[in-house]
């Protein structure tokens, strides 16, 4: 596996993971409801495609933010390559205390002050309300996606080109959103099953801590660099 693969596997996992963190979880079945003008009590009242249109909706919204953002970091990273050993020492060190705060082990109290910004639902506005929405998720909800979002963000950096960069929080949407459609698409069932994974997510906390903690130890020793330069040789071999 080349450090491409291993860096888009590490933002799909983060994707995953902000999906399940503990402020983010229990509101998705009431948040899934609420875009698609119903509620979980009141299941049944719109079709189960205009529920998944919206939830896709409110999926291209955060992803065209992520997106920009990670061509805009990676492009930042060619243009400081001369400094980037240091931008890799403190953003790796950064995340390593990221990743301890998130596993509960070290507490940082401005991670806990939970910034949203709320936009009234307008039904008149049908699938652009959803979509604006999903700009302001990206925007403003903190810290349900902010600590695991910068580790990939930092990865981003690393990958020097405006493509690469927006490639890799391509991935990281993907494994954000796809399980947004999912709820979207069969909302009444797996509302219950999320409900139900509530009790698990202090291991989803552990599980993301240890991954943020992991990309900084990556970024930090520069390994990604020293495994492309050992895929390198051995395809000369």
């Amino acid at each position: 596996m080349n450090p491409e693969q291993i860096s888009a596997l590490l933002a799909v996992a983060a994707g995953l993971l902000s999906f399940l963190s503990p402020c983010m979880l229990p509101l998705v079945p009431g948040f899934i409801g609420y875009l698609g003008g119903t509620s979980v009590r009141s299941e049944g009242r719109v079709p189960w495609w205009r529920t998944f249109l919206h939830a896709a909706s409110f999926v291209a919204g955060f992803s065209a933010v992520f997106i920009a953002l990670g061509a805009g970091v990676g492009q930042l990273g060619a243009l400081l390559y001369s400094s980037l050993p240091w931008i890799q020492k403190v953003g790796g060190a950064l995340l390593v205390l990221l990743g301890l705060h998130t596993m509960g082990l070290l507490k940082v109290p401005a991670l806990f002050q939970e910034r949203r910004l709320h936009l009234p639902a307008r039904p008149e506005w049908g699938y652009l309300s959803s979509f604006l929405m999903g700009i302001l998720f990206s925007a403003g909800w903190t810290p349900c996606v902010g600590p695991v979002l910068a580790g990939i963000l930092l990865l981003a950096s690393q990958e020097q080109t405006a493509a690469r960069g927006a490639f890799l929080l391509a991935v990281y949407s993907l494994g954000l959103g796809v399980p947004f459609l999912a709820v979207g698409a069969a909302f009444g069932p797996l509302s219950g099953w999320l409900r139900r994974l509530n009790r698990h997510l202090h291991l989803v906390s552990v599980v993301s801590g240890l991954l943020l903690v992991g990309i900084g130890l990556l970024i930090f020793t520069d390994s990604l660099r020293i495994l492309a330069a050992y895929g390198s040789f051995w395809d000369l071999l």
